[in-house]
């Protein structure tokens, strides 16, 4: 085969014949296997196939977590800027009640000190 070299990148070429060679023994191996004991490596293939698998789910399940982990942050951003800018809207209301609530008190307290300064100034005539 000619080697072909990529500029920047050196002898890739000869990279993927080494890897070809080596996958065309492991298929030549597994097919000797095979002609001499087809259950023994049918057996192992599979474990090979369920640990491959395996390692499959592993990976997209933690994508899947992670993209689940995102989507929850922006929802979160999301959530927290919508309080920010609803809540004083919804808040208003109640604020304005409590402001009348406590000038409603206030004027109570006044007109109770008054009235225990007439009540005081009367005992004071009276005695």
């Amino acid at each position: 085969m000619e080697e072909k070299e990529i500029p920047g990148l050196g002898n890739n070429q000869d990279m993927v014949d080494r890897k070809a060679a080596w996958v065309e023994r492991m298929f030549d191996k597994l097919f000797a296997a095979i002609e001499k004991d087809p259950k023994a490596a049918l057996l192992v293939l599979s474990v090979v196939l369920n640990f491959w698998m395996f390692s499959i789910i592993t990976d997209l399940n933690k994508l899947r977590i992670a993209d689940i982990t995102l989507l929850n942050e922006k929802i979160n951003i999301a959530v927290e800027r919508s309080v920010k800018n609803e809540l004083p809207k919804q808040l208003a209301p109640y604020k304005e009640q409590q402001d009348s609530n406590s000038k409603k008190l206030d004027s109570s307290l006044i007109n109770l000190d008054g009235t225990v300064e007439k009540v005081k100034q009367y005992y004071k005539k009276n005695k």
